[in-house]
């Protein structure tokens, strides 16, 4: 980061940027660490990427969800009182937030044996307060709006990766989200949602509450496909031996998540049944962006064991995990 850069933003922030500690996690961000009075804080520098407003959604979204009691980190004002600020810095302008840092474990980087019915509750009961408290929001202005669960980077990057090719994936992802765009939209089901809610998002804390963090892909969708995020990101890092076994994993996991869940938010049946739609549409996303990837030969790395025999899978419209969810 160019320090005359740095040392503006620091400013914005009451802070210097010898106090400044650099952490890793930022794909499109710098990300820092910096005293807060007695708790810390966290910097984040990145190239504007979206309309100032979609990212004002964003910011007074999670301020909103924290006032009123989900587990999230605030985020924090500058020293003019603003949730965004922004630096033009040689011609390219950047996108300056902070927040409140939370000391905790990610749950990915819990190992699978330690990984407990109580820890996948608690993640559950996280994920159903958040929703219960989203559904009270409302923008302060009508030009703080998200993206449309249709129009998310995710999907259009996916539909734009498949445009050209001949893989059937291509057409069943279209088809897919037409299927899915005449769901209904009732606020008791559909509102604004976390939309990347896997194990790296879920703050530990050593006492066992969770935190959730990072709200940058937030948009307008179905609670339940945050729910369905869970279970297809535990199943890729959980690395079962055979289908068997995946299919055990994910009944024991989905279980206790919902156990959690249903105790702040109520999921029907009728949209877990929905659930392995949400994990096809994340299976053909995903797979999407890793045709042709480097590692996809190597079968430690989880690319590897993701794309083995994933394209025959979705070829034959294979479920991603083979239970019924309208027993759980």
């Amino acid at each position: 980061m160019d320090p005359h850069l740095l040392s503006s933003a620091c400013g914005l922030y009451n802070t210097s940027p010898d106090l400044l500690i650099p952490l890793s996690g930022g794909h499109t961000n710098a990300v820092y660490q910096f005293p807060l009075g007695k708790k810390s804080a966290i910097l984040r520098i990145g190239v504007e990427d979206c309309p100032r407003e979609q990212t004002l959604g964003m910011l007074e979204w999670v301020r909103f969800l924290s006032d009123e009691g989900a587990p999230v980190t605030a985020p924090l004002p500058s020293i003019n009182d603003r949730l965004l600020e922004n630096l033009k810095y040689y011609g390219t302008r950047y996108t300056l937030t902070a927040f409140e840092r939370a000391d905790g474990t990610l749950a990915e980087n819990v190992p699978p044996s330690e990984w407990t019915n109580e820890l996948f509750s608690t993640i559950g009961m996280a994920a159903g307060k958040l929703h219960t408290v989203s559904k009270r929001y409302q923008p302060s202005r009508p030009d703080l709006t998200r993206p449309q669960w249709f129009d998310s980077y995710e999907i259009r990057e996916a539909t734009n990766l498949l445009a050209v090719s001949p893989d059937p994936a291509r057409e069943k992802l279209a088809n897919l989200i037409v299927e899915l765009r005449r769901l209904p939209t009732s606020p008791i089901d559909f509102g604004l949602i976390h939309d990347d809610l896997h194990f790296a998002n879920f703050l530990i804390h050593p006492g066992g509450s969770v935190t959730i963090i990072d709200f940058d892909d937030c948009g307008y969708g179905w609670f339940a496909t945050d729910v369905a995020m869970a279970l297809f990101d535990v199943l890729v890092l959980y690395n079962a031996p055979n289908e068997s076994e995946s299919q055990h994993f994910a009944r024991r996991f989905i279980n206790n998540y919902l156990s959690g869940y249903r105790q702040e938010n109520d999921l029907s049946l009728f949209w877990q049944s929905q659930l392995p739609r949400f994990l096809k549409l994340k299976e053909l996303c995903i797979y999407a962006t890793l045709i042709g990837h480097s590692d996809t030969a190597l079968p430690d790395t989880w690319v590897g064991r993701f794309m083995r025999g994933r394209s025959n899978r979705i070829a034959n419209d294979l479920p991603y995990v083979d239970i019924d969810f309208t027993v759980l």
